[in-house]
């Protein structure tokens, strides 16, 4: 289980969040942090400088003098009494100079010092210590005066990595905490947005293990893309149930139509064998064999046009010619069959030019008005009617027979299909089969319905020429 989250696209996509979040958080509080030092430096820098060009005004109006003054004056004061304030000549000698207090050390040590009359005397001083550590840090702005000497303003202040240090602490934490928080975030709704693939997954398992062509994905709730995903996906999985549940049962029809010629092809071979010196019923044998072999061969042949015609692979040799001429003519070769069985054959037509395969359409129109008279009762009617309707050419021929079941309607273009109704009619149950790959081959659509009189009525809808849409 910890390995299979591990791999998830939800564990993936969580650490990936996670990560992405950990860079823009960094980058965001490196930004900040530079511009809250470079903040802090500048307004240093601007106090020192301001008071370098203060005091270096006073100088320039009243002199040293003025100047000693002024730094006597602000010695108490809380912000430029923190300052050292001296000047220094060319040769780098401090002239006079102002200390701020925490610079000097407290303790004073005995020194020997000129007593001006050549000899040395000890002496307590007290020394300047510059308060420069790790913690501590320098501003210091310069200004050369107007008689050449060098004037230094510079303040200690906390040294920005020590004075920041407690936000890069507090970073660390709470950014840590944070970064946690929302890649724990981030791989639940990971997790959960990814349900639905999970479900893909594991119908998918189920299937190729169990063989259920009956499993389908639960629904999502809600909408969005991967709940369109699942729809299509069952969607997917219906039709190719019922694509396996048609091929199987084509097999088992192939199967049944198979076993009856074979064993009468076996059956007479048998007994031609069993008449080997009676020449005549050997020629009758082997002319019932001949027969069966031709049923087989015509059953093998329409399945290959039905799948050549249903892949694009049938070959159409197309030419322009009037469609009524071509049903007028196919409905005068069965008008002696109908005669026979005592129907009769209706034909109204209008002329229609069509760009098409004559040879493949006489074969529906054979097939579909074979169909039409096998079932129309004696006494009956088969009626062809041809009309225009924009770009397409309309062909209907009904019949006065039982119908066909609306629960029927749509199975009966399959291979070897047969409803109960036609269960004791003897065919290949390939006919329509055969009709509708070779209308959908000429880029037209077949259908049956109910005729009004009552019977069947099927109806083609091809287009006038190659590739008009009607």
């Amino acid at each position: 289980m910890l390995k299979r989250f591990r791999q998830s696209l939800a564990f993936r996509l969580g650490a990936l969040y996670a990560g992405l979040f950990a860079l823009g958080a960094a980058a965001v509080f490196a930004l900040l942090y530079w511009l809250l030092a470079y903040g802090l430096e500048a307004r240093e820098r601007v106090a020192v400088e301001r008071y370098v060009e203060e005091y270096a005004r006073t100088y320039e109006r009243g002199g040293p003098g003025a100047l000693r003054r002024q730094l006597v004056s602000e010695q108490g004061a809380v912000e430029s009494g923190s300052l050292l304030v001296r000047v220094l000549n060319p040769r780098g000698e401090t002239l006079f100079a102002r200390v701020p207090t925490d610079w000097v050390e407290t303790q004073a040590q005995n020194l020997l010092v000129p007593d001006g009359w050549g000899g040395w005397k000890a002496q307590a001083v007290q020394t300047v210590r510059m308060p420069r550590d790790a913690a501590k840090d320098f501003t210091v702005a310069s200004r050369r005066l107007i008689d050449g000497l060098l004037l230094q303003v510079a303040r200690s202040t906390d040294n920005r990595a020590t004075l920041l240090a407690p936000l890069r602490r507090t970073f660390l934490w709470v950014g840590g905490g944070t970064l946690l928080a929302a890649a724990l975030a981030g791989v639940g709704l990971a997790w959960r947005a990814t349900r639905p693939l999970r479900a893909v997954t594991d119908t998918a398992r189920r299937i190729v293990e169990t063989g259920d062509l009956a499993a389908r994905v639960p629904a999502p709730a809600g909408g969005g893309e991967l709940a369109e995903l699942t729809l299509q996906f069952n969607t997917v999985l219906t039709k190719n149930a019922a694509l396996i549940g048609a091929m199987r049962e084509t097999l088992d029809n192939l199967a049944h139509d198979l076993r009856t010629p074979l064993a009468r092809l076996r059956g007479t071979a048998d007994l031609a064998l069993q008449h080997q010196g009676d020449p005549a019923a050997s020629r009758e044998a082997l002319a019932d064999c001949v027969e069966e072999s031709e049923r087989i061969l015509r059953l093998l042949e329409a399945m290959m046009d039905v799948s050549a015609a249903e892949t694009g692979a049938m070959p159409l040799h197309r030419s322009k010619f009037d469609f009524a001429e071509l049903v007028t003519e196919a409905a005068d070769l069965y008008r002696e069959v109908a005669e026979d069985k005592r129907i009769g054959i209706e034909v109204a037509t209008v002329p229609a030019q069509v760009e098409a395969d004559p040879v493949r359409l006489r074969q529906a129109l054979a097939n579909l008005i074979d169909n039409a008279l096998k079932y129309t009762p004696e006494g009956g009617r088969v009626r062809l009617a041809v009309r225009q309707e924009g770009l397409a050419v309309v062909t209907e021929i009904s019949d006065s027979g039982p119908g066909v079941p609306a629960e029927d309607r749509d199975k009966i273009w399959r291979r070897l299909y047969r409803c109960d109704a036609s269960r004791s009619q003897r065919g290949l149950g390939l006919g329509l089969s055969l009709v509708k790959a070779i209308v959908e081959a000429h880029r037209g659509t077949v259908a049956v319905d109910a005729a009004p009189e009552g019977g069947a009525r099927f109806t083609l809808r091809l287009p006038v020429g190659e590739g008009a849409q009607s």
